[in-house]
């Protein structure tokens, strides 16, 4: 080898230049490293150069495939049954929340919203946070669970209070559509935060898995500036992200409690 201070040739096994005297101990497995990728290069191009048969994916070909799979995630196939946990687990936990905070107890609704927005959270992170879900289904569901929930919190107090069911008036209404809301708000803002962890696990195996042949092609191909661009990209699509889940949960605790504020 020859050392990159002097350009003198060493004995390989050298930690320290007989010409120059300068240290080599951390360079060498730089140098090592640099040589490894080389001999990578060298047979990525002796790949390329070989004629191309149908059935047959060279090495090169690897990196577009695992970017377009990344790409296009499936949307998993779940049971019925796992949908149902998800959606149904949530409104039992809002309307029994309800039975104990204003029938049992009878405590201040104020206290009943905060539970509200809390109890959708989690469900709403692990139903998204390891595969990906179907957006308009992931939309029903948080529309559902809230108008359902609201009205059998209605259904609840008409019962015990012998009110009406259904909101009386418009300022009743609003106030129903703003504590659905608020439900549904908190239940997207999970989805979001789900979504936001499950891309960024994927992003992190992937590039675990892939980082040296990925570093071997852009040395080859010299598309450091492609690599920038997409580390770009990538971050603007999380701080979007990041943004989106903030908004939702600041609609969500705007629209379940600006009742309370006004008064």
């Amino acid at each position: 080898m020859h050392c990159p201070y002097c350009l003198s040739e060493i004995n390989n096994e050298a930690l320290v230049c007989a010409v120059c005297r300068r240290d080599l101990y951390l360079v060498k497995p730089l140098l090592s490293r640099i040589e490894a990728l080389e001999k990578t290069v060298a047979t990525l191009e002796e790949a390329r150069a070989l004629p191309s048969e149908p059935a047959v994916k060279t090495t090169a070909d690897v990196p577009e495939v695992t970017v377009l799979q990344a790409e296009c995630e499936p949307i998993a196939t779940t049971h019925l049954s796992t949908w149902l946990i998800y959606w149904l687990m949530p409104l039992a936990l809002l309307i029994a929340a309800h039975g104990l905070i204003t029938v049992f107890y009878d405590l201040n609704t104020l206290y009943l919203r905060i539970v509200s927005l809390l109890i959708p959270l989690p469900f709403g992170l692990l139903l998204v946070a390891q595969e990906r879900r179907p957006r308009l289904l992931l939309i029903a569901m948080a529309i559902s669970l809230s108008g359902i929930a609201v009205l059998a919190m209605s259904g609840v107090t008409s019962m015990v209070d012998g009110t009406r069911v259904l909101p009386v008036g418009l300022r009743e209404w609003r106030e129903f559509f703003e504590y659905a809301m608020s439900i549904a708000l908190s239940y997207t803002s999970s989805m979001i935060v789900g979504r936001m962890a499950r891309l960024k696990a994927r992003a992190q195996a992937r590039q675990a898995s892939g980082a040296s042949l990925a570093l071997a092609r852009l040395i080859s191909s010299g598309a450091a500036k492609t690599e920038q661009i997409q580390s770009s990209a990538n971050k603007f699509h999380d701080f979007g992200s990041s943004i989106t889940a903030a908004a939702t949960t600041a609609a969500s605790i705007y629209a379940g409690l600006q009742g309370f504020v006004n008064k």
